[in-house]
């Protein structure tokens, strides 16, 4: 975390935040298995090139999005009976493992197309060679037929095989995903929120947020990211306030919740100069000469005295976080718009209601029992 700032300067405490560290995935399969088609469901944009028959994919690319939070290596494919793409992985992903912590690779997801109903001995391989140097390898059944959220036979009777032969892949079972959906079959899209969720619990710490971040396929899954860090911004506070002190040093307050308020404006796509301008006019009711005084938006508090204790503490933390993530959540969904003085006018006094507002109701995340973590 950065320097303090005495002064309670809520927005410069914000933009000074550290920047989010990228999260780095590499797609690995067989030519044909849909790691392009992969690639675009997840940044919700046509990025990788798709197609059928030829590879398109002809050596590995790297893929970053616009905020640049997450990067996706799309390898070409790798096809059965031929030697060289073991030596290929082997020789890409140990001299990754020396390279600069920027470029790193956290997760492999491994695709199989689930049509082909078997997984090969060289694919195994492949699946071996890559947990062998320690990077946390998701199997990833692509193409799967799934309508009305009934996953076709053939495709659990494929994953049920591949769950036998007790891979060191992540969960021991391969998780199941349709990135499109074929409304002409009336076949839907399936399991890009659980291949997300799963990869999110084996990336580093580091690198979660901005997992969080990239996704643009479940507004729920960011809300619940966002609130587990408001979980573990209440739980600091109360701690912080256990010896009570006075309202004057609200401040103390000020580098956790602006660490939180970064945070989840990471996780909802906003770059930290564009979140210190939009902490700027959700507080404007309770600035002095242009800086966010700690001590006015406590003040926003119902019952709060002279003193701060720990509950106090962790109520204000809560209360702010939750109203922060509504607010970020709306300029995601471009509900917001942050060039017009109309809507962020208005802002101000939506934020400041529901700080107000939501210290009067059981609205603020509970203490977690140990972390942050989701």
């Amino acid at each position: 975390m950065n320097a303090t700032h005495d002064n309670g300067d809520l927005v410069a405490a914000v933009e000074a935040e550290s920047a989010v560290e990228r999260a780095n995935i590499a797609l690995y399969g067989a030519t044909g298995a849909g790691k392009s088609t992969l690639l675009n469901a997840i940044f919700d944009a046509p990025i990788a090139e798709t197609g059928v028959g030829d590879p398109v994919t002809s050596e590995t690319e790297l893929f970053v999005n616009a905020a640049g939070t997450l990067a996706i290596y799309d390898g070409a494919g790798l096809e059965l009976g031929d030697r060289s793409p073991f030596r290929d992985v082997r020789r890409r992903l140990t001299r990754n493992r020396k390279a600069d912590l920027n470029e790193l690779i956290h997760v492999v997801w491994y695709c199989v197309n689930s049509n082909t109903g078997r997984l090969e001995p060289g694919q195994k391989r492949v699946i071996a060679e890559i947990a062998a140097l320690g990077i946390p390898i998701v199997v990833v059944l692509t193409r799967v037929s799934v309508r009305g959220g009934v996953i076709d036979p053939s495709a659990v009777e494929l994953a049920d095989a591949i769950e036998a032969m007790k891979l060191p892949i992540v969960g021991g079972r391969p998780v199941f995903t349709a990135a499109v959906e074929d409304t002409f079959n009336s076949l839907d899209r399936y399991g890009l929120e659980e291949l997300l969720d799963v990869t999110y619990k084996v990336v580093p710490e580091a690198q979660k947020i901005a997992l969080a971040a990239a996704q643009k396929v479940d507004l729920s899954i960011k809300a619940r990211y966002a609130r587990s860090w408001i979980a573990g911004a209440v739980a600091f506070a109360g701690g912080v306030g256990a010896t009570p002190f006075p309202l004057a040093d609200a401040a103390v307050l000020v580098p956790a919740q602006a660490a939180l308020m970064a945070k989840i404006a990471a996780i909802y796509n906003i770059p930290a100069e564009k979140a210190a301008k939009l902490v700027g006019a959700s507080t404007a009711l309770a600035t002095i000469g242009g800086r966010v005084a700690a001590t006015n938006l406590v003040k926003l508090v119902p019952g709060v005295g002279l003193v701060i204790s720990g509950g106090v503490a962790a109520t204000i933390t809560g209360v702010l976080g939750e109203s922060w993530r509504l607010t970020t959540e709306r300029v995601f969904t471009g509900k917001l718009d942050l060039d017009d003085v109309d809507q962020l006018t208005n802002l101000a006094k939506t934020f400041t209601e529901n700080i107000k507002n939501g210290a009067k109701s059981d609205s603020v995340p509970a203490v977690p029992a140990s972390s942050s973590k989701a």
